[in-house]
């Protein structure tokens, strides 16, 4: 079966560049009979040339406009469409899990720790009493870990408040977790709803950056930004920068093509899909900026 799929894959190039040779030859044969009619006695060899090329240009442009451009075309927007059908299966897969976290496994945890609460004053044995401490301790951190991971895969304050409530949650998340000091400005868009896929985009933008510089720029200082531009009267445009002082980025992995840096390709994708642009500059020891500009649509 593979066999032939390799086959298929083979003969359907083939087939194109056979049509485009044999029209492309029969056409200059054409050309060659009957230019000497339309031309004068004597023509320059310029002139010749001159409407050769256009004469050949005129014929073979449609036909590879047909067979090679809008073939490209259409798998440009295959997979386009791919893509946003496959983020959005993933964030709604990363909804539910959290959701389950939360009011599942984290309603557990709640009810255990307040048993366990309640239980201590009933308790008189020292060594009892010093296990159901341990316990309320292990299932609290139990329950603060939970909830960690579901705001991780999809916080709330996104779908029901917008990209600034859920911006200022994990950045305070970073803060008291991880040695680095996040400075945000967001106040452009703090009233600013926008349509869900742009603020899921900017989001997991923004989360996947944070992950990487908590986890590989050693950075002391990061700071997130986001600015419009050009408002009035138009939707205008958003700009999401981020800037860390850490190690940076290596040029062979800035373009995300690298197994280990897949969230940079992801990245860069969402944005794409949006109609905007990602873009990196990163230097050994003098941190990263990393900047997206995406158009602004009305939710």
């Amino acid at each position: 079966m593979k066999a032939g799929v390799d086959v298929q894959k083979w003969r359907e190039p083939f087939r194109i560049w056979l049509i485009v040779l044999t029209t492309t030859f029969a056409t200059e044969v054409v050309i060659m009979v009957v230019l000497p009619w339309i031309l004068p006695a004597s023509p320059s060899r310029l002139l010749e040339a001159t409407v050769d090329a256009m004469l050949l240009t005129f014929i073979v442009a449609p036909l590879l406009w047909i067979l090679l451009v809008r073939p490209l075309q259409e798998a440009n927007q295959a997979r386009a469409a791919f893509l946003a059908d496959l983020f959005d299966s993933i964030e709604a897969d990363r909804r539910q899990t959290a959701h389950d976290l939360h009011d599942g496994i984290g309603q557990s945890l709640t009810l255990l720790v307040s048993g366990l609460r309640s239980a201590l004053p009933e308790t008189h044995e020292p060594e009892t009493v010093q296990r159901l401490q341990h316990w309320k301790q292990l299932a609290k951190q139990a329950l603060i870990d939970v909830k960690r991971l579901a705001l991780g895969l999809r916080p709330s304050l996104l779908d029901d408040l917008g990209l600034a409530p859920a911006l200022e949650r994990i950045a305070t998340d970073v803060r008291l977790n991880h040695p680095v000091a996040i400075e945000l400005d967001i106040e452009n868009v703090v009233d600013l709803r926008m349509p869900g896929p742009m603020e899921t985009a900017l989001f997991r933008i923004t989360q996947e950056a944070l992950t990487n510089i908590v986890t590989h720029s050693n950075a002391a200082h990061a700071t997130i930004t986001i600015r419009i531009r050009n408002r009035d009267p138009k939707p205008g445009t958003l700009e999401l920068e981020i800037l860390d002082d850490g190690i940076g980025i290596p040029l062979t992995k800035q373009s995300g093509r690298n197994p280990g840096h897949l969230g940079l390709t992801g990245m860069r994708e969402r944005a794409t899909l949006l109609g905007g642009e990602m873009l990196i500059d990163s230097l050994p020891n003098r941190g990263t900026r990393l900047f997206v500009q995406l158009p602004i649509r009305e939710a």
